[in-house]
């Protein structure tokens, strides 16, 4: 294209930018596939085959399948009522879906914990039901807890595909004399097959990639999985960085495969559900019967994704001591006081979170916007390719994979950049980790501005630096913003991280809450986690004004 940089410029551009990505993110990786060999611990891949680690493994992939199959059963539901009936107020649907999103797991895990511990709200509040505990403490717990916090996902993209699927099919069944049961299995279900394995595919990466609900609540209940047995392998003394890079390529080879089998599925059963005949929604009508026990089920699944948890960290926030009831002679913020009291540990925490999230996001926005705008213009050649298969490589991968990884390239000892252990460190891990969010943003946004607008520029003898700073920039900026939001949300509510990588005297938000919930003092980790979230609703209730302020304009 002529529109900015000619050809071997623009190479010379992506061969630079592939060598930034193959040394911070595919090096990592590659060290940790090949660890055992160079380090002669080849004896480590014989942890593959002792009972100990098939039994995670086989815990991991069932606990995957296990919240598969209970998000299944509360998203569809809910995206149906939301897209196919009459029944009022489906915009709160939305909007409480939202809300589980923004309370990080492992402390709504700490929350449920809370709830239903030995004198726990749960005994406060309703001690007939304190019954629930037993069942409640041990796999079905994990599983709830887990598919009440990752639902949202299956639900936003099967109400995306219902809302695509023509109300023309469903009337010429119903014609024929078909049953509304019928109906879904032979023509609703099939047609939404592919979205479901999107769904399906992202909610199991999230749950086996998942460090913070296992660590808290899986570890009470005596349920590892190999996110919990690679963090134990490089915290426990002794530390095996052999077994702990073998565990996580046996990780990141499941989620790959997985990868490739959902792609494959979609792809068999993808089918064109949009044409240029538009069509009316013919919505059900629901009695009052139905209408009573579909309200019931809507408040039944949000009181546990949200009120539980929420309610739990509010008031371990404010009690003085835990077990001794709600009265008022019990409540303090003297917990509040602490975090915000200048010098105290919560408050250099709460500034440590705020001094790396936002140096994070400035440096993920630079560099994934760059990333980005070359994404966006260029589809063609494998140099493009490979830049855009590396610069989101670390969405498909694990976290704490690529964390085992950058800890493995920086604390060799060949290596002459001597950052590990380090707030340098923590910076780059990060940007490693949060750099395809704004890539993702940017690409997007920049695959749909029409060229001319360049062309026009360059006509008139407009550099390309000029072009940046008048067009491409500003015509972007939303994506640009809403890519330097999403980093640092993701920065404030990241667990495993810091837990792996911050120096030994920092703490920052998540560390701190880890660590109070650990030592028993569940007060001003929870008053500190009751901040965490107040941060994140806030960041993301501007992330979605912008979203929707860039779709009206659109």
């Amino acid at each position: 294209m002529k529109n900015f940089l000619n050809n071997n410029s623009r190479k010379i551009t992506v061969i630079i930018s592939l060598i930034f990505l193959t040394l911070f993110i595919v090096l990592p990786l590659v060290v940790i596939s090949t660890y055992n060999l160079y380090s002669n611990e080849a004896s480590s891949f014989k942890t593959l085959f002792t009972k100990d680690i098939a039994h995670i493994y086989f815990n991991t992939l069932k606990l995957g399948i296990l919240v598969i199959l209970v998000s299944s059963v509360i998203s569809f539901p809910l995206a149906f009522i939301n897209v196919k009936t009459n029944l009022r107020f489906k915009v709160s649907i939305d909007i409480l879906s939202f809300i589980p999103v923004m309370i990080p797991p492992y402390i709504e895990s700490m929350g449920w914990i809370l709830f239903l511990q030995k004198k726990g709200y749960l005994d406060t509040l309703c001690p007939a039901l304190s019954f629930l505990r037993n069942y409640f403490f041990s796999l079905t717990g994990l599983v709830i807890i887990m598919s009440l916090h990752v639902f949202p996902f299956m639900y936003l993209g099967l109400k995306n595909a219902l809302l695509k699927v023509s109300s023309n099919l469903e009337d010429a069944a119903f014609v024929h004399g078909s049953s509304l049961f019928f109906t879904l299995r032979k023509i609703i279900f099939p047609l939404l097959l592919s979205s479901y394995m999107v769904g399906a595919l992202l909610i199991f990466l999230r749950t086996v990639s998942e460090f913070g609900i296992p660590a808290t609540f899986g570890r009470k209940i005596g349920y590892y999985v190999l996110t919990t047995e690679i963090y134990k392998y490089v915290s426990d003394w002794p530390i095996d960085f052999g077994k702990a890079s073998t565990l996580s390529l046996l990780l990141t080879l499941s989620c790959l495969i997985l990868w490739f089998f959902q792609n494959h599925i979609s792809l068999k059963h993808s089918y064109l559900l949009i044409g240029g005949k538009s069509s009316k929604k013919n919505l059900h009508n629901l009695n009052i019967l139905a209408k009573v026990i579909v309200y019931m089920y809507i408040f039944l699944v949000f009181t546990l994704a949200i009120l539980v948890p929420i309610i739990s960290i509010f008031f371990t926030s404010i009690i003085k001591v835990q077990g001794y009831g709600l009265s008022c002679r019990n409540f303090t913020l003297i917990n509040y006081i602490n975090i915000f009291s200048s010098g105290s540990d919560g408050f250099n925490a709460l500034i440590n979170t705020f001094k790396i999230s936002i140096l994070a996001s400035i440096l993920t926005t630079i560099i994934g916007t760059f990333y980005g705008l070359i994404i966006g213009k260029y589809k063609k050649g494998l140099l493009y390719k490979l830049t855009a298969i590396f610069s989101i490589l670390p969405n498909t991968v694990p976290g704490i994979v690529i964390i085992i990884g950058l800890i493995l390239v920086f604390n060799s000892k060949y290596m002459p950049l001597p950052i590990y252990n380090t707030f340098g460190m923590v910076i780059l891990t990060y940007v490693v980790l949060f750099l395809p969010y704004t890539v993702e943003y940017v690409s997007n946004s920049y695959s749909q501005i029409n060229s001319n607008l360049e062309e026009a520029a360059n006509l008139f003898g407009s550099k390309y630096l000029f072009m940046l700073k008048k067009i491409i920039i500003p015509l972007n900026s939303k994506a640009i913003f809403s890519g330097f939001i999403m980093t640092f949300i993701v920065s404030v509510r990241e667990l495993v991280a810091p837990l792996m990588i911050l120096p030994p005297s920092m703490q920052n938000s998540a560390s701190f809450i880890y660590s109070q919930f650990e030592q028993g003092s569940e007060g001003a980790g929870m008053a500190m986690a009751l901040v965490s979230i107040i941060i994140t609703a806030i960041l993301l209730i501007i992330l979605n004004m912008l979203s929707g302020v860039k779709k009206e304009r659109t």
